[in-house]
């Protein structure tokens, strides 16, 4: 009989940093093809650690995404199925277990920074009673569109930051629907926020929970911590705090804009990293990276629904894009790593982000773990694919604004209907990456177990 190899990382306890990005285009780093502008922190994260070229979220939109990602449940069990429960629809019940609540219990110390969306203020879905000893940012995904709030949550309490009152949020809204843009940048680039008193002492979101990150490590690097770093970057309106580098570049206001909150987020990353260096747990720490959907980047630029960006290119070969369950939609970049423990290298093991929760427990060595829809890749990581589990497919429903749209994942074939009593459609994502084929019409019966 073939034994299997006993797993070296299983049980060995390592800190966890989560970094997900906020409707990060699939081609928006230079390590995954972008080439206006470089992302050199993660690109040395992603060409020294393990990168995921099938990479799946949950959910083409951020909130049942999320709550996937926290669950480890994909969309036909998962509590949070829309963007709706954000705004007090749904949220996640105490009987609802996060991953952060188990690797709490197993001995970690856990924060969230940034944004939560799948329990408002006065639920019991708040981070901070699912488990996260610290959470800090935006409970609410909808205030998470400024960058520039009234308040942020620290454990459910508000915390006014009065830098920013009279922020002229509709002004925002209303440069996203604007070709040339309404926001103002002095000479040196810097923004000058509208509505503000005194627009030097205004405060980007941004950087205080980034500051929030820092203090969290320097307070808890001498045991086992899971960090979430759920960062707001690079979701729209298009705002930032200074043009940066691309002050002076020939590009639309908002072209500049977005590549300044990429490298915002880039330069973030670079200052954790600098900070596990610091008190030398860098090599001890596992860091995922990841985006919560597909493309975004057609909605803030004014384009035609899904049309890929002339300038940065980054949505990436699929067809569609946030809101809607095809592969455009559902389709990340992401990757793992981990110093001295990862190999560098790419793998076309199909991963999504609600493996997550197995591949946790099973770093931290948590017994008898829950039953989720997810499977630990430690084996990936470990360069053991003989030993890996796959997945018999992956579902998603309810992909943004249908009634009932659902999408199934079978190897290399893609299936997609906008409600059950529609006929499916079916592509063959190997040899017809955009989808622009339909092989199966008529083809109810991929759906029926589900």
């Amino acid at each position: 009989m073939k034994m299997t190899p006993k797993s070296t990382m299983s049980g060995t306890r390592p800190n966890i940093l989560f970094i997900l990005a906020d409707d990060l285009s699939y081609r928006d780093l230079s390590c995954f093809g972008q080439v206006q502008f470089e992302t050199p922190n993660l690109d040395r994260l992603c060409q020294t650690g393990l990168r995921f070229d099938n990479a799946y979220c949950g959910s083409p939109e951020c909130a049942p995404s999320r709550g996937s990602l926290m669950t480890g449940l994909h969309m036909g069990h998962c509590r949070i199925r829309k963007n709706d429960s954000a705004r007090g629809q749904d949220h996640l019940l105490a009987s609802d277990l996060t991953i952060a609540e188990v690797l709490k219990k197993a001995g970690y110390t856990t924060g969230m920074v940034g944004k939560w969306g799948i329990g408002l203020p006065d639920t019991e879905g708040t981070p901070d009673k699912k488990g996260f000893d610290l959470a800090f940012g935006f409970y609410d995904q909808g205030r998470a569109h400024t960058y520039y709030p009234h308040y942020l949550y620290h454990n459910s309490e508000p915390i006014p930051i009065p830098e920013n009152y009279g922020f002229d949020m509709e002004t925002t809204y209303q440069h996203t629907r604007t070709p040339a843009g309404l926001h103002v940048y002095d000479d040196e680039g810097q923004l000058i926020p509208h509505g503000v008193a005194d627009p030097k002492r205004a405060k980007n979101s941004e950087d205080l929970c980034y500051q929030k990150a820092i203090d969290f490590i320097d307070q808890h690097h001498q045991q086992p911590f899971f960090l979430y770093y759920a960062t707001q970057l690079p979701h729209g309106p298009c705002i930032t705090s200074n043009l940066g580098q691309f002050k002076d570049r020939p590009w639309l206001q908002k072209h500049k804009e977005w590549a300044s909150m990429i490298t915002h987020l880039d330069r973030h990353v670079g200052g954790l990293l600098d900070r596990l260096r610091q008190y030398e747990i860098f090599d001890n720490t596992l860091i995922i990276f990841a985006s919560d959907n597909g493309y975004a980047h057609w909605g803030y630029m004014g384009r035609q629904k899904y049309a890929d960006d002339p300038l940065f290119r980054n949505k990436g070969p699929w067809r569609g894009g946030k809101f809607i369950a095809w592969e455009g939609g559902v389709r990340i970049p992401m990757f793992v790593h981990w110093s001295g423990r990862i190999s560098a290298g790419v793998s076309y093991h199909t991963v999504t982000l609600y493996d997550f929760f197995d591949t946790a427990c099973d770093l931290a060595g948590v017994r008898n773990p829950p039953i989720t829809d997810g499977i630990s890749f430690l084996p990936t990581l470990e360069n053991r694919e003989a030993d890996q589990q796959k997945h018999d497919h992956l579902y998603w429903e309810n992909g943004g604004h249908a009634t009932h749209a659902q999408a199934v994942c079978f190897d290399q074939w893609f299936a997609y209907r906008q409600h059950p009593n529609q006929p499916a459609q079916l592509w063959d994502t190997k040899n017809d990456v955009g989808g622009e084929h339909d092989v199966g019409p008529n083809t109810l019966t991929l759906f029926s177990e589900f």
